[in-house]
């Protein structure tokens, strides 16, 4: 049994998508051996960090707290067999110095910014296998939707019903909303004729706007701490930021209007479109009322459109990537 740590951190400023897929990957190495997280902390510790914290600690997991501003030598204290680090806080001395402190090192990445001294990567993006690693000979890589790590649930979604009139639209901006992005939603979209369904992240500052708001409008429903696969199963559109979430619902096969709400979702967005997977509404600053409206009633009044877009979704992804991973990393490490 070996003892891995897994360097991750989500918060309000930072969003939740690192946490939320290391835990899929957590969940699954935890069966046969002993993990725990390292994450960065501030002083006095704040919501730049608590709510990633929480949430690990939720899923039943410890959590080793590191200074922020002295992450690299504090993490050389840490005592592991394996490191998996899912951050951007990085750069080439960090893999350097702790490929000489772990028997093993691995890491999650988007980016593809680095050489990349570890025994392994996962990047389960779905333009990752074009990507040209800088890597060691020996390392591994994971790339592409064949090591999509879902959580459990959504790996036996079942095949969507595609309704000719759309009635339910699911709405998801992640684990946080820095730029508010759920209420001008709410005010640009209540008018139409269909329920929404909001969800709120752990990360949320503008709770209590977003829920004054839409008490005044029946047909807006929030939802914190969400069943995202009931929901995902429920809601016949999707109107969704272009991170993880995308690939939950893939899996749920959920015709999807993408909106790209940081940098590293740029490169999915565009690929998603590219294959007809999703339609891609570009920067969520440039996103204008008017064109948002329009794309969502084309799309809903599109129902050949829609069955097309759900099969090529569900067909896009391999529900048991996280296991591909584990079994992969098996053969030389754990």
């Amino acid at each position: 049994m070996a003892e891995i740590a897994i360097r991750a951190d989500g918060g309000s400023k930072i969003g939740m998508g690192h946490i939320m897929r290391t835990l899929v990957l957590a969940k699954e190495v935890s069966k046969d051996n002993n993990v725990f997280y390292v994450c960065r902390k501030d002083s006095p510790i704040s919501d730049k960090y608590i709510s990633g914290i929480n949430k690990v600690k939720s899923e039943g997991f410890d959590v080793k707290l590191i200074n922020e501003n002295n992450v690299l030598n504090e993490l050389m204290e840490i005592n592991a067999d394996i490191l998996i680090t899912d951050s951007y806080n990085v750069n080439e001395n960090y893999f350097n110095q702790t490929k000489k402190s772990f028997k093993k090192t691995g890491y999650i990445d988007d980016l593809n910014l680095y050489y990349f001294n570890v025994d392994f990567i996962i990047n389960q993006n779905i333009y990752a296998p074009s990507l040209n690693y800088n890597v060691n000979k020996d390392t591994k890589l994971f790339l592409g939707t064949e090591y999509v790590m879902l959580r459990e649930e959504f790996r036996n979604a079942k095949m969507k019903f595609i309704k000719k009139t759309p009635t339910d639209i699911l709405i998801s901006v992640g684990g946080s909303d820095p730029n508010n992005i759920t209420l001008k939603l709410i005010r640009c979209l209540y008018k139409l004729d269909y329920i929404f369904h909001i969800i709120i992240g752990p990360s949320f500052e503008q709770i209590s706007e977003i829920e004054s708001l839409a008490s005044k409008y029946s047909n807006i429903r929030i939802y914190k701490n969400a069943n995202m696969l009931a929901l995902m199963e429920k809601c016949d559109i999707s109107i969704s930021g272009c991170g993880s979430t995308l690939y939950e619902l893939a899996a749920c096969g959920v015709p999807t209007l993408g909106i790209i709400l940081a940098q590293n979702q740029e490169e999915i967005a565009d690929s998603m479109s590219g294959l007809n997977l999703i339609d891609n509404l570009g920067w969520h600053n440039k996103v204008a009322n008017e064109y948002l409206i329009n794309k969502l009633q084309e799309l809903a009044c599109d129902y050949e459109k829609r069955k097309s877009m759900s099969r090529l979704l569900m067909s896009s992804i391999n529900r048991n990537g996280v296991i591909n991973i584990i079994n992969g990393i098996n053969e030389y490490s754990l």
